[in-house]
């Protein structure tokens, strides 16, 4: 018995997608760990950041204390400033639109 045109065109176009779903799944299951992976190593690191900016904060409370290291709290406290605008800048542009991608096609 053989098949028809069609039938056959059809099984061929199913062994195509069998075969390119096979070989792209275990590629898209990668993607997906590794994502994961970089997204808890990025809360790490802003876990890491908060505790250093409150530290640059206490530093600067610390020094604004003393007259004469006035001037090094004020410093410290630019530099906790900047370095809280970095942080938030990093998790506005990353974390929306990267946690979102690998939870979708999980």
């Amino acid at each position: 018995m053989s098949l028809s045109r069609s039938e056959e065109m059809h099984r061929l176009t199913e062994n195509v997608y069998k075969t390119i779903m096979e070989q792209f799944n275990p590629s898209l299951r990668t993607f997906i760990a590794m994502g994961k992976n970089y997204e808890k190593a990025l809360a790490g690191v802003t876990y890491a950041a908060k505790g250093y900016f409150d530290a640059l904060v206490k530093m600067g409370e610390l020094a604004s204390e003393s007259q004469g290291s006035k001037e090094l709290g004020d410093v410290l406290f630019q530099m906790a400033e900047v370095h809280r605008q970095i942080q938030n800048q990093l998790e506005e542009t990353l974390f929306p639109a990267y946690c979102v991608l690998p939870r979708s096609l999980s």
